[in-house]
């Protein structure tokens, strides 16, 4: 298996939330409900991030569906993701920045635009209910210029990194935690 499958697979298991090995709209949406649990807010509270989620469940997820079950399983995943990101990386990347863009703005606790290491750490681990630590290590791995912070510009580059790079030295692929 390459690296880029080895990254689509744990993209794949963290936003499959009821682990039945297929996505569903409502295992994306998902993704807001927990975070919305752990930071001990009113689902309406993280409708933003809902609604990005809803998007991107709409234009990338869905279609991924080639058999028409309603469900995207992992091969389905794999195949559609890379397709997609040689024929349409504008599209996705505007989809994933508006997604990254609501959720650190949920966890950017201080309003400073910016996501410190507890603040990241807290944010994914609501999100995905991976360790904490998992996070902490990625987080070191993410901040580029060792400002102790991360970007909206730093979390976007890792983003692309992550569903792009076949480097294993790309920082980015640290995005949700060792491979």
């Amino acid at each position: 298996m390459n690296l880029l499958d080895i990254k689509l697979d744990r993209s794949f298991d963290v936003f499959d939330s009821d682990r039945k090995g297929q996505l569903q709209r409502s295992d994306v949406l998902a993704v807001s409900d927990r975070l919305a649990e752990s930071l001990g807010v009113a689902p309406d509270s993280v409708a933003g991030l809902r609604d990005s989620l809803g998007g991107l469940w709409d234009t990338v997820f869905h279609t991924m569906d080639r058999n028409g079950d309603g469900a995207v399983d992992r091969q389905e995943h794999r195949a559609a993701f890379r397709a997609r990101i040689v024929s349409d990386q504008n599209r996705i990347w505007d989809r994933i920045r508006n997604l990254s863009n609501a959720w650190t703005a949920l966890g950017d606790r201080d309003g400073d635009g910016m996501l410190s290491r507890d603040e990241y750490t807290s944010l994914l681990h609501g999100m995905f209910r991976l360790p904490r630590q998992t996070f902490d290590e990625a987080f070191s791995a993410l901040d580029r210029d060792g400002d102790g912070q991360l970007s909206r510009d730093e979390i976007s580059v890792a983003m692309k990194e992550y569903y792009t790079s076949q480097d294993h030295a790309a920082r980015g692929n640290q995005f949700f935690g060792r491979l």
